[in-house]
């Protein structure tokens, strides 16, 4: 009888190791680290340990901002820049006086006190993908002590980036929504660019600053969105910088030389204005061929810019802008019913038909 007593004890025992290391299995296989949260591996092949839940999020720059709001509002630390009035209108009442946050771009961590005074759960950022912003990212995390997670910034790559945000941010059916239409938008591009063939592409001038007279070159990721849809940039690639940030000075000269047929206008909402009254009233303009066939357009801003400035998830409904502006035969845009979808989609909000003649007013197409 003992002898049986102590085989039961024995087998109780064997059965409950047995069930321990099972469940120990299946943390390891779901990806979890036991007592220790979520793992994720970001787009850089980084492994990152995220707690469970998700609450406050630092956008590492305006690009996360944007991303994030699309995404989950309500888990959005703050803003990268100033919204002006005319771009918080588009924004959702409760999230419009979020604080302006310091970025942590460009390899700089010197704001990572004031990161850390947020207490955010995550912090997001949207780069290259190479050993440099890799050891950056390994070098924010260290300091702050707070989990940093790395999308890719390749346009391509935007869909990935919204399937991975929503496993960080916990929002994976959100998420899912957002990156199909991204994937709408790319494929669109790329299963009509074979009728594009033979032909001559059509010329773009992207003019940034007060006079129209700063602008971003060829291979510049500020100006992505013309290659990508077929037209030809006209700015030289080469040209230099005004700042950190692009914005090449160039002069009338050499606009008149490259003799756009279509110009793009974009400014800082923040303290500049628009350069479209410029472009279309001053003189030294009039003999530029986009001026003369009135395509110029000014790209709009609210709540963010199409196109550029911060050039982030907001580029989608810019690729299908752009896209239509160039080749109206080849990329049909309804722009009305197409803006609605869009904002309703990303930003959470439903544009009247005041807001979209507001939006139209400057970027509708011009037969």
């Amino acid at each position: 009888m003992k002898r049986l007593s102590t085989l039961i004890i024995l087998l109780c025992i064997s059965l409950l190791m047995l069930l321990t290391g099972c469940g120990r299995q299946s943390a390891v296989d779901s990806g979890a680290a036991p007592g220790s949260g979520r793992v994720i591996i970001d787009m850089a092949g980084r492994k990152v340990i995220l707690p469970q839940k998700i609450e406050k999020v630092y956008p590492a720059s305006p690009l996360e901002c944007v991303l994030i709001y699309t995404l989950a509002p309500e888990l959005l630390a703050g803003w990268g820049y100033h919204m002006a009035a005319d771009q918080s209108g588009y924004i959702l009442p409760e999230y419009r006086n979020l604080p302006v946050l310091a970025w942590t771009t460009r390899g700089s961590t010197s704001n990572a006190e004031e990161i850390m005074k947020m207490k955010p759960d995550v912090i997001l950022t949207i780069n290259d993908i190479n050993d440099t912003t890799r050891q950056y990212a390994d070098e924010l995390e260290r300091l702050t002590k707070i989990p940093v997670v790395l999308l890719d910034k390749e346009l391509t790559k935007t869909e990935q980036a919204f399937v991975l945000a929503g496993k960080v941010l916990n929002r994976e059916e959100r998420a899912a929504k957002l990156a199909a239409y991204c994937r709408e938008t790319l494929a669109m591009v790329t299963e009509k660019q074979p009728l594009l063939q033979g032909r001559t592409p059509v010329t773009v001038y992207y003019a940034e600053g007060r006079r129209g007279l700063e602008t971003e070159p060829r291979g510049s990721w500020h100006a992505e969105i013309i290659e990508f849809v077929g037209g030809m940039n006209v700015a030289d690639p080469g040209l230099p910088a005004g700042s950190i940030i692009g914005r090449s000075p160039v002069s009338m000269e050499q606009v008149l030389a490259w003799n756009p047929e279509v110009v793009l206008i974009s400014y800082f909402r923040d303290g500049e204005s628009s350069s479209y009254p410029a472009i279309m009233g001053e003189k030294s303009w009039q003999n530029v061929r986009a001026v003369k066939a009135r395509q110029v357009y000014e790209i709009p801003t609210g709540p963010f810019n199409w196109f550029d400035r911060p050039p982030a998830v907001s580029r989608l409904i810019g690729i299908r802008w752009v896209a239509n502006l160039l080749y109206p035969d080849v990329y049909p845009f309804d722009f009305r019913a197409e803006v609605k979808r869009f904002y309703a989609l990303f930003y959470h909000y439903q544009l009247s038909e005041q807001e979209l003649d507001d939006l139209a007013a400057r970027a509708k197409r011009v037969e």
